[in-house]
């Protein structure tokens, strides 16, 4: 049973609750891309209707390059995606949709069917709202798990500033501000790390076996639950029926929609041999790299060697779930993560980076050259997460590319036309009504509603 002091408790639900309020405040609230379109309809289906079909959504498949599912053993369409993000929508709508509420539709872009204007998603848009919320939860949890994790190790004020610079100044705002599912991946990995420092082997096992239910590539952080076991071996063995559970909902979500517990709906899209190219874009190409979005994270890399000379086994295993992920993603056939801002399929190894960092910061205390520097790469993640807030990278991307004539692998491959360079750029004509947040639009009542005019895929 794990016992938190009444000062502890009480700066862990303030730290909740910051983040919690951040990140709400500043969530879209909109849908941006078909992913979250297929995932939210079924998170909706299964509220309405008690089922996971989202018929009305077949029509996208049949667009080329574009998959979102398949028709499962019942001639039902359903989505590929996993249940993390469905089970919290259905609980959220089921909480907050109102009777006698206006619609919540969805504006289908003209490319995709001139014709059909509004879909209509759920049948309440408070509840709609709220429930695209959900990842302000997760990015909250995730950083509150983080601050525990790092007062197991560091002083109040080091892990105060690290969730700070972690919560503000890198990728994970932006991604708390959206639908992905990789924001719950994060959150429930980094608290099996919290409790597996701890020696909590059914804490962390569930925790485990939760982010499982968003992202199965978790899996490769088995190791963070052995270690949570090390020390009680047989005792502890039994521990490992959370990431059974979770298991066994990802094989049960499979069979009930396509009659087989391996299946998950994904359709010629796998893993390719071309790691390093992978590895060059995540890692430094100017439109992807996780360092561009996340630059405070550059200092895991001096926190990882820092931390290993008092923590070896807690560094490596930190050592092992990042590198696993890097590879993992890097070997992706879409490694990009298609047309979604930032780092997006590394988020969930964010919060790990985030707790290497701390060794770092607490290094460089006191050191006026050393603050200097981690300040500089703190005003520059917060700028990008600024510029990100202010106005849809997606609809500048789009602005771009399909109607400015600028090829999409530049905003990758070159710095001149990267997306962050775009999103700069469209500043020069910014108004307050192009906040990309949905609650803050709403406080400037003036704002009109502005519709998506193109939406592309990410995967």
């Amino acid at each position: 049973m794990i016992s938190l002091g009444k000062n502890k408790l009480v700066q862990t639900f303030l730290c909740f609750l910051a983040f919690l309020l951040l990140y709400g405040l500043t969530a879209r609230s909109d849908l941006q891309s078909t992913d979250e379109v297929a995932v939210f309809a079924s998170g909706i289906s299964l509220e309405s209707r008690g089922n996971l079909a989202i018929d009305n959504l077949q029509w996208l498949n049949n667009i080329p390059d574009i998959s979102i599912g398949q028709l499962g053993y019942d001639g039902h369409f359903y989505t590929k995606y996993f249940p993390g993000n469905i089970i919290l929508t259905f609980v959220i709508y089921g909480l907050t949709n109102r009777q006698n509420d206006q619609p919540y539709f969805w504006n289908v872009p003209q490319n995709l069917n001139p014709s059909m204007g509004n879909l209509e998603l759920a049948a309440s848009n408070i509840g709609a709202r709220m429930a695209l919320k959900a990842n302000a939860v997760f990015g909250a949890l995730a950083m509150t798990a983080l601050f525990l994790l790092l007062n197991l190790y560091f002083d109040w004020k080091i892990s105060l500033i690290t969730i700070l610079l972690v919560g503000i100044c890198s990728d994970w705002w932006y991604q708390s501000r959206g639908f992905f599912s990789e924001v719950g991946a994060g959150a429930f990995l980094i608290s099996s790390l919290y409790f597996a420092a701890l020696e909590q082997p059914y804490q962390s096992s569930f925790a485990l076996g939760l982010s499982l239910l968003f992202r199965p590539t978790n899996i490769i952080a088995l190791p963070i639950w052995a270690k949570a076991t090390w020390n009680k071996r047989r005792t502890a063995i039994w521990s490992g029926v959370g990431i059974v559970f979770g298991l066994i909902i990802l094989a049960f979500f499979n069979w009930t929609r396509f009659g087989s517990v391996f299946q998950f709906g994904y359709v010629n899209e796998g893993f390719t041999s071309n790691v390093f190219i992978g590895l060059y874009g995540i890692l430094l190409s100017p439109g992807r790299s996780l360092f561009v979005y996340s630059p405070i994270l550059t200092l895991a890399i001096p926190g990882a060697w820092l931390l290993y000379k008092r923590e070896k086994a807690l560094t490596l295993l930190c050592m092992w779930t990042v590198g696993s992920y890097l590879i993992l993603v890097a070997s992706w056939h879409n490694w990009d993560g298609g047309w979604s801002w930032g780092s997006r399929l590394l988020t969930p190894i964010v919060p790990v980076l985030g707790f290497l960092v701390a060794p770092a910061i607490e290094y460089a205390w006191r050191k006026r050259g050393d603050i200097l520097v981690i300040a500089a790469l703190a005003v520059l993640g917060f700028g990008v997460q600024i510029i990100a807030l202010a106005s849809d990278p997606i609809q500048i991307l789009v602005n771009s590319v399909i109607y400015g004539g600028i090829n999409y692998n530049e905003t990758i491959a070159t710095i001149h036309n990267s997306w962050l360079v775009l999103q700069l750029r469209s500043l020069q004509h910014w108004q307050i009504c192009d906040l990309d947040a949905y609650t803050l639009r709403q406080w400037f009542t003036s704002c009109p509603w502005r519709p998506i005019k193109f939406q592309l895929f990410p995967d």
